[in-house]
């Protein structure tokens, strides 16, 4: 995963960082503000504070933890915040090992999920890469989490629709992980084109976004990760 650094003359891109373990959201928050291009604008320790800080500040970007307890789950704040603004962007931090819930989250609006114990320039590049827009960069090792987390029991909808031979190989590069570029160049095709291929697969699955088709694909058993 990567993104480049905005110019200097840029503003900074604004974040939020949730978590109930102080320790986790002090060691985000600095790992953050050791970069120019960031901002860190507020850190909470709840889903209801999370809620409320979002209200209040309007941040660009906010580092949701899943479970957290007492009170409203990290799952339930995302699904509040992008209520309040359906262009939120929220990314949903897990553990080494991803525990249950991610799947909810995802379902929930988050754009995709965030190690906690990743390395800094990991961290940063994933924060920017939200900020510039959906992309399936993000979703590098997305479907080997949500196999994982326990999260899913493979299903298949009763009434399934047919995906192209083409569609299908671009679902496969899209769990991947793969940015549209690059698809774009292994299909020999041009970046739009695969960009349609995507749209297609979103409105077939009924996904709203690049996670929940990836959640619809590990579900309906249309990609297994290795």
């Amino acid at each position: 995963m990567s993104a480049q650094a905005p110019p200097p003359s840029d503003p900074p891109i604004t974040v939020l960082v949730v978590d109930d373990d102080r320790w986790t959201t002090r060691a985000i928050a600095a790992v953050l503000e050791a970069d120019p291009s960031l901002q860190v604008l507020g850190v909470e320790h709840s889903g209801e504070d999370a809620v409320d800080a979002f209200r209040a500040l309007r941040p660009q970007i906010v580092l949701m933890d899943v479970n957290m307890a007492p009170g409203m789950s990290g799952i339930d704040a995302t699904a509040k915040i992008l209520q309040e603004d359906p262009r939120a962007t929220v990314l949903i931090l897990t553990t080494i090992s991803p525990g249950p819930g991610i799947a909810r989250a995802l379902e929930a609006g988050a754009m995709a999920v965030v190690t906690k114990t990743a390395p800094p320039e990991a961290l940063v590049a994933a924060v920017r890469l939200a900020a510039a827009g959906e992309s399936p960069s993000l979703l590098k090792n997305l479907a080997a989490d949500i196999a994982i987390s326990g999260d899913l029991q493979p299903d298949s909808p009763a009434r399934f629709p047919a995906l192209t031979e083409r569609e299908h190989a671009t679902l496969q590069l899209i769990c991947e992980g793969m940015d549209y570029q690059t698809i774009a160049a292994r299909q020999h095709v041009a970046e739009t084109t695969v960009k349609t291929h995507a749209r297609s697969l979103r409105d077939k699955l009924g996904a709203q976004s690049l996670a929940q088709l990836v959640v619809r694909a590990v579900q309906y058993r249309l990609y297994s990760p290795s």
